[in-house]
């Protein structure tokens, strides 16, 4: 479910709505424990994508 490389092409195709409900869906998947590092760089990722986009 979650990205297992960075894809920053993909996340330019995807809306900033549909960018924050995936970054929402790992915030949970951490709050209870799951915090694999493929999903911890993808928030990341999700997170400068999101930033780039409000400047």
């Amino acid at each position: 479910m979650f990205r297992t490389r960075s894809a920053a092409s993909d996340m330019q195709n995807q809306s900033s709505a549909d960018l924050q409900r995936e970054y929402d869906l790992i915030t949970r998947e951490r709050d209870r424990g799951h915090n694999a590092l493929s999903a911890i760089n993808a928030q990341n990722d999700i997170a400068r994508e999101l930033e780039r986009r409000e400047r």
